[in-house]
């Protein structure tokens, strides 16, 4: 069954509601990838997002589906690598809030637990998003089992897209400009330097 959740900062000064959550609608997935990882320490909540093996939970959805009805002034966006996506934030107290193509038109999100109240890696996930599907950039050896579930689970993400995308058209909301399908904050891009220093403490 779909339900929608409220969706907040912490500080509560971004609040919100994403709508239709269930198995059917997302994917949910883990994720080790040193962007991942980065982008944890980046925002100083490390033990919010990751589990102690540096996995952080990810469910993927249709952004038209998640609204932000106040606070869009605190919006903030980071690329921690040059051809990574755009990690949307919340610059008021650092809650993560989902992770977008450099630009609109294709419809993707991955959004992050965190700003629906319940920390990255709980059970509470599973009840809203289903289980979890597959493990994306998965540590050596991979078992060909998580091969396999990889490409299922990537093969039913661009299925939904191709879908979301016939169905609403192209994808803009809410951290994209309708028209020229730009950012609507200018995305903070890292010196090789904060970079480094990020990596260094991936696991």
């Amino acid at each position: 069954m779909a339900t929608d959740v409220p969706m907040s900062c912490t500080c509560g000064k971004v609040k919100g509601m994403i709508r239709g959550l269930s198995p059917a609608s997302t994917n949910h997935v883990r994720c080790p990838c040193s962007g991942c990882q980065s982008y944890a320490h980046y925002l100083g909540r490390a033990d919010d997002m990751m589990d102690e093996g540096g996995y952080s939970n990810i469910f993927q959805m249709n952004p038209r589906d998640f609204e932000i009805h106040q606070g869009h002034e605190h919006l903030a966006a980071v690329r921690i690598t040059n051809a990574g996506p755009l990690r949307w934030y919340t610059d008021c107290c650092k809650t993560p809030l989902g992770n977008s193509f450099p630009r609109g038109g294709m419809p993707f999100l991955g959004v992050l637990p965190i700003c629906t109240g319940v920390k990255g890696t709980s059970p509470e996930v599973v009840e809203m998003v289903g289980p979890v599907r597959a493990v994306g950039y998965e540590k050596p050896p991979v078992p060909f089992g998580s091969k396999l579930r990889t490409t299922l689970m990537i093969m039913r993400l661009f299925s939904k897209m191709m879908i979301w995308r016939i169905r609403y058209g192209k994808s803009w909301k809410p951290f994209f400009d309708r028209e020229t399908l730009r950012p609507i904050k200018k995305p903070i891009t890292l010196t090789d330097a904060e970079r480094e220093a990020l990596e260094a403490k991936v696991v």
